[in-house]
């Protein structure tokens, strides 16, 4: 997905909700387009300021659907035993930011329907609230904007439903193939081709809406279109790439026993007895005996060079949390979704000691190897489980390059 950094504004039912930088773009947008052209074409002969107060508090109700749509989807997840890391809204919507994939059609089922059925939902209520807006004669603005947050959700349920991926449309389809089939990796194949088609679709309308003169429209559709191509493209490979490193566990990638670096040390003296003297790029911190934290070396390059004797390394480490730690026993898979952190690497820990330090580039080296050997091709049967390439012949390949050594 296209995210270019954010920030958290909080949680929802135990879920972290973010924003993503460039869902201000499409705020922006949404705002200037209800204000500007849809409520005054559906309802002329008001001001502009009401205009505006409408478009803004519908764009708001919307985005806040959004979530709720999204939020349906966390709470399935949750309740189906997958972790869900965040909440994000960006450019293209939102997304539920799942750690790991569903380990039965049914499931999958059910997490990716809870969203069209939340927007189902969001769209009779506020068609209700309109009908009841309209008995008891609320000013005509006040209905105009129910009635198009009812139309709205109603379109969010029907555009997601499109049995292309990563749309839900797109999931429940690869959920009852992989039921009927008994293979998730054809499944998904089938969903994915089915996302790239219909986002072929949509560019094409878009072209013709903008052969036509019809600019903003044209413009949207090109850009959906395009979005929903790359995604679906995207999102197989990263399954592919999933399936493969879901074979090989922290504990053959991981550097056993890691230099640790002292809290109360300086960051000059971190630098000379460590990180320029090391291959490390990151040291677990001790506080006490105990280790507190992780720092890296783009934490201590973020200090100016003046201030790196005065400042302690306890001072910038990051305390030990979900994100930049990880257990023996977990899969590369397991920890794709903490490669987006901003340390690049990962503790790795035994009740709270640390056995060893995962560089999250490796992740990247061994994708990197896999994309140049042609083995994530989302075309032909190569990937099929029994298949040349399949995941079991492929972990013949890699594993010997990751043997533990005794």
């Amino acid at each position: 997905m296209p995210l270019i950094g954010g920030f958290s504004i909080g949680r929802w039912f135990g879920f972290p909700i973010r924003i993503d930088y460039s869902w201000f773009f499409v705020a922006a947008l949404v705002v200037w387009t209800f204000t500007w052209r849809e409520f005054p074409r559906v309802l002329p002969d008001h001001k502009q300021s009401t205009y505006l107060a409408m478009g803004t508090v519908a764009a708001a109700l919307f985005f806040i659907s959004v979530l709720l749509h999204e939020l349906g989807h966390a709470v399935v997840a949750r309740a189906r035993g997958i972790t869900v890391d965040n909440i994000t809204l960006f450019i293209f919507g939102g997304i539920a930011q799942a750690r790991e994939e569903a380990r039965h059609p049914f499931d999958e089922f059910l997490l990716t329907a809870a969203g069209p059925l939340t927007s189902l939902l969001l769209a009779g209520i506020f068609h209700t609230a309109r009908l009841g807006a309209e008995v008891v004669s609320a000013p005509t603005p006040v209905v105009t904007v129910l009635g198009f947050l009812a139309l709205l959700n109603f379109v969010l349920a029907v555009f997601n439903m499109i049995p292309g991926f990563p749309l839900d449309g797109g999931r429940i389809f690869r959920s009852i193939v992989w039921a009927i089939t008994g293979n998730l990796v054809q499944a998904t194949r089938w969903a994915a081709w089915g996302g790239r088609i219909f986002g072929g679709i949509l560019i094409v309308l878009g072209l013709t809406a903008l052969s036509r003169g019809i600019l903003l429209g044209g413009i949207w559709s090109i850009l959906i279109g395009w979005f929903v191509v790359n995604a679906a493209s995207t999102s197989f490979r990263h399954f592919q790439l999933r399936q493969l490193l879901g074979g090989i566990r922290i504990s053959r990638v991981m550097t056993a026993n890691p230099l640790c670096v002292d809290a109360e040390s300086s960051l000059n003296d971190a630098i000379a007895q460590y990180f320029m003297c090391n291959r490390q790029l990151a040291y677990p911190v001790e506080i006490g005996g105990k280790i507190g934290g992780i720092i890296d070396i783009a934490k201590v390059a973020g200090v100016p060079e003046h201030l790196r004797d005065v400042t302690q390394v306890v001072e910038i480490m990051d305390p030990i949390s979900k994100q930049n730690s990880a257990r023996p026993d977990e899969t590369l898979a397991d920890v794709l979704g903490r490669a987006e952190t901003a340390c690049p690497c990962l503790l790795v820990l035994t009740n709270r000691s640390v056995v060893g330090l995962v560089d999250l580039n490796e992740i990247g080296t061994w994708a990197g190897r896999v994309k140049k050997l042609g083995l994530l091709s989302i075309s032909g049967d190569k990937w099929g489980d029994d298949g040349p390439l399949g995941r079991q012949n492929l972990k013949a390949v890699v594993q010997p390059h990751l043997e533990e050594s005794v």
